[in-house]
């Protein structure tokens, strides 16, 4: 479980030193991802029902 120790590892030196998450996509950039993907996935389901 050496990946468990390099995760609680990073976590532990993160948290001594945090710094808040910017956000550098915009709202609008977001939501067209998630359309896209959700249209993505809706045609993969009608592609695999028939």
């Amino acid at each position: 479980m050496a990946e468990v120790k390099q995760i609680r590892d990073y976590i532990e030196s993160w948290n001594q030193n945090p710094k808040p998450f910017t956000w550098t996509a915009t709202t609008g950039e977001i939501l067209a991802k998630v359309r896209l993907l959700a249209t993505s996935v809706r045609k993969l389901v009608n592609n695999n029902s028939k």
